[in-house]
């Protein structure tokens, strides 16, 4: 793996590099230093992860997706990435099918394209599964500099904390994030931190903003949008009967809560391709 072909992708905000790695099948350490090399922004490509196109492990499923933090952690799933990818398999002619059958270490993730006349992807919806519940709206102390917030812990095949607050005025999201994200509590494998403001006089809108277990704040994240109206959904703070649009900084999101489980509707475009030459990148590593 040293000159690799890729292609940029972003779904609101959330970017990613996308890999074919189908033939390659490169070692996880290999996944893992290639995304510590081209995550780096300003040095490198610059990206929130790198999505890699394997082949699957069964034929249960038509490919299989694993995608690696900055950091060079290994996530479990990603609602963004898992709509950049199932754009780029469609279009791009790995798979025809608009419903993909995608394997991940959150288990079967099924995303499902809509078309635009032209036959081109204008948005993608991914059954996201049922949560599971392990803390809901419970008080949790953080640390002497932060104090006690309220707390939902859930999973949707990757673990989350929510918490809801008033307001994001004032809010420090990388310290307080960081610090729920890294506490003994979520220890070993730590916890994306979701906070969320209710639109006043809303039970359909709401915002939340990110901070990603291995990557720090993101412009908008999948699972962090849907675990957050689930809790709400939980907390009887939405409405049951329509879809909750979700504000992100870098665009809006759709979930919607149904007796089978969550579904993540939103866009992802593709932003260009390039190969890239890891020899050097690892020879220009920031001091």
């Amino acid at each position: 793996m040293r000159r690799i072909r890729f292609t940029k992708l972003q779904g609101s905000g959330n970017d990613f590099i996308l890999i074919d790695d189908r033939l390659e099948r490169s070692s996880d350490a290999a996944k893992a230093a290639c995304a510590r090399a081209l995550c780096r922004r300003k040095f490198s490509v610059g990206a929130d992860g790198v999505l890699f196109i394997c082949l699957p492990t069964s034929d249960a499923f038509d490919l299989r997706m694993r995608i690696f933090n900055p950091d060079g952690s290994e996530a479990e799933m990603c609602g963004n990435g898992m709509r950049c990818f199932a754009k780029y398999v469609f279009e791009h002619g790995i798979i025809h099918s608009k419903r993909i059958q995608v394997e991940t270490l959150a288990g079967l993730i099924v995303p499902e394209v809509e078309l635009d006349d032209t036959g081109l992807v204008r948005s993608i919806r991914v059954f996201m599964g049922r949560p599971v519940f392990e803390k809901l709206d419970e008080p949790f102390f953080v640390n002497a500099d932060i104090g006690s917030l309220r707390v939902t812990a859930l999973s949707l095949g990757n673990p989350h904390a929510v918490v809801i607050v008033d307001s994001f005025e004032g809010l420090d999201v990388h310290t307080v994030g960081k610090a729920i994200e890294s506490h003994p509590a979520f220890l070993p494998q730590k916890t994306n931190v979701d906070f969320v403001v209710r639109r006043e006089g809303s039970t359909h809108e709401l915002t939340v903003r990110t901070y990603e277990r291995g990557v720090g704040e993101t412009l908008a994240c999948g699972t962090g949008s849907t675990a957050s109206v689930l809790t709400l959904y939980q907390l009887g703070l939405v409405n049951k009967n329509e879809p909750v649009t979700v504000h992100t900084r870098g665009g809006d999101l759709v979930v919607e809560v149904r007796e089978d489980g969550a579904y993540l509707q939103g866009p992802a475009e593709e932003v260009y391709e390039g190969v890239v030459d890891l020899a050097y990148l690892s020879r220009t590593r920031p001091a």
